[in-house]
């Protein structure tokens, strides 16, 4: 199958040191975010930044408690990482991450999940998909979305690789654009086409950000390479999609994870006032 390059990053030559975009920049991110379906920033991470966060998978991952815990899901994925090192937590309202996610789905937007997929050669989620279900599904006899609209986002999934993935072999994440407008699951588990586009390749490099919808087809591709693909996954919802901190019914936020935080973390982490719904 032939690597299409992505063609949806953003222009962005200087590193941003812990900073919120301009309102012109915002508009550019999400631009290309809504129509793409998926958005690349480069240089968000320093590489001291970057090597802190890998050092602290590599802890979790050697820790006896994180089975015990619950932390794994699977062989090569760890969920709740803020639960195991305040690098992970205070990452979650590092800007211009959050900056761009209160723009998109609100000011009282919170956390769903924060994981990390750290997959040795051999592992990968290959097959294309969309995250969980379809939350927009059209039937037969309507083709796709009026591309005058803008496709809500309800959780999008921000991407921060923390090892290069400047190669097909090393399992960078496939996307096929636009394709959040199908209303439909991919037509093919490894090769779909939506109207006439295929899967396009986001080559990055650790310190890099993307984010994308969760609505359209993506995967990561196989890791084929002699080295382990480490990406840090925060998933942001609107305020009214749940979050998703096993073991869900009596899930308690531990004590530890609270202390220092501030307001909007807090808000991130999940404390609400009373709305709707309760």
């Amino acid at each position: 199958m032939q690597t299409i390059v992505s063609n949806c990053a953003v222009e962005n030559p200087k590193p941003f040191a812990n900073e919120p975009f301009s309102p012109e920049e915002t508009r550019e991110v999400l631009d290309i975010y809504n129509r793409e379906g998926c958005v690349l920033i480069p240089n968000i991470f320093t590489a001291d930044e970057v090597a802190a966060l890998k050092a602290a998978v590599d802890r979790v991952w050697n820790d006896p408690r994180a089975k015990e815990t619950n932390t794994f899901a699977g062989d090569f994925v760890a969920m709740r990482l803020f639960e195991w090192n305040n690098l992970f937590r205070d990452t979650l309202v590092r800007e211009p991450i959050i900056g761009l996610m209160e723009v998109l789905l609100g000011w009282d937007c919170h956390l769903i999940a924060n994981n990390v997929v750290r997959n040795a050669p051999g592992q990968a989620i290959s097959n294309y998909h969309v995250d969980e279900r379809l939350s927009f599904p059209l039937p037969e006899s309507v083709a796709r979305f009026d591309p005058r609209i803008t496709i809500p986002t309800t959780i999008v999934n921000v991407q921060m690789p923390l090892t290069d993935l400047e190669s097909i072999e090393y399992g960078p994440t496939q996307y096929v654009p636009d394709s959040h407008y199908s209303g439909r699951h991919p037509n093919d588990k490894y090769d779909p086409t939506w109207e006439g586009r295929k899967g396009e390749t986001i080559f990055c490099k650790a310190g890099d950000v993307y984010f994308q919808h969760g609505q359209v087809w993506h995967r990561g591709a196989p890791n084929t390479s002699d080295r382990t693909r480490y990406l840090l996954q925060q998933s942001y919802g609107t305020r009214m999609i749940a979050q998703r901190f096993f073991p869900f019914l009596n899930y308690h936020m531990p004590d530890h994870v609270l202390e220092g935080a501030g307001e909007r973390l807090l808000r991130v982490l999940g404390k609400h006032p009373p709305g709707p719904y309760g």
